[in-house]
């Protein structure tokens, strides 16, 4: 039942995940909020929502200072610094693009488990590594040149891997701490820890005219902060205490699809040929290499 439940969890938080780069475009690149600044304004909701429920279920606040440590760098890089890339990279290249980018987390977290474990990358592995990259290569080929040349878009591919490789770190640190706690408080003391983070930087960027919101851009900010970060967190974490690590990445591999069938279904936007093209190669071969990825975990020794 709590596989099923953890399922369902990454299936709502990814549709929402989708959603969140149409937002996140809408406020930065429509020059409302500085990126690192909707960074702050966005946990602020989420503090916010996850401060009532954990008061509300009356959540115990304690942990250790070991596992403080833990939760910081958890904070620190999977929301932080993960939030500031991945909002920046929306100034240079279009939502759809940075949607289909995440899906090479996969590749990071293959790539990561060499880099930190030795594990061996099998044959197939590479194959389907060096199918993404064909992908990719697809998807930037056409944005770089709609947004006006390669010139003009590298900085946002830069932001979007980036974001992938702390959102990596991020996800098998929450592992670990979720052997001790549970997903409310994990996502509660991450959150705040995020947004004293946040704070610091608010000195150095501009502070927005909050007075030339519409109700458009209020709702893409609440949206943001209470769904996409408070809610979804949540979800997500839940999701990896009752999935294990790898399997939420097969689901996350699928955030494109809900970006481009908002874009298309409620923006009435056309989405060129190739770029459809490389994010299904680019989502394919992520879901193999996740897939792959699972097989041969569960044939090692011990499992």
């Amino acid at each position: 039942m709590k596989k099923l439940l953890g399922v369902g969890a990454i299936l709502v938080a990814v549709m929402f995940w989708g959603v969140s780069f149409i937002s996140i475009a809408a406020l930065v690149s429509g020059g409302y909020i500085d990126s690192v600044t909707l960074g702050f304004f966005r946990y602020v909701f989420a503090v916010v929502f996850v401060l009532i429920v954990a008061f509300a279920s009356k959540m115990d606040f304690r942990i250790t200072k070991r596992d403080f440590v833990t939760f910081f760098l958890a904070g620190f890089m999977g929301i932080f610094m993960y939030s500031v890339f991945e909002n920046s990279s929306m100034l240079y290249i279009s939502s759809e693009t940075a949607s289909i980018l995440v899906s090479l987390t996969p590749m990071a977290a293959v790539l990561g488990n060499r880099l930190v474990y030795k594990e061996r990358i099998g044959g197939r592995s590479i194959l389907l590594i060096l199918v993404s990259i064909a992908g990719v290569a697809m998807v930037v080929f056409h944005d770089g040149f709609a947004l006006g040349g390669l010139a003009n878009a590298w900085i946002g591919y830069l932001f979007m891997v980036l974001s992938i490789v702390f959102w990596t770190v991020y996800t098998l640190i929450t592992k670990k701490a979720g052997m001790k706690y549970n997903s409310l408080k994990i996502t509660t003391i991450q959150s705040i820890i995020a947004l004293f983070t946040f704070l610091p930087t608010l000195i150095f960027r501009p502070f927005p005219d909050f007075l030339s919101f519409g109700p458009t851009q209020w709702f893409h900010l609440v949206f943001l902060g209470v769904i996409c970060s408070g809610v979804c967190y949540y979800l997500y974490v839940f999701s990896v205490d009752a999935l294990g690590v790898t399997l939420p990445n097969v689901f996350i591999n699928f955030v494109p699809l809900f970006t481009v069938l908002t874009n298309i279904l409620v923006f009435g936007e056309t989405i060129d040929a190739l770029t459809i093209i490389g994010g299904l190669v680019i989502i394919l071969s992520m879901t193999l290499l996740t897939i792959q990825s699972i097989r041969t975990a569960e044939t090692k020794p011990g499992n």
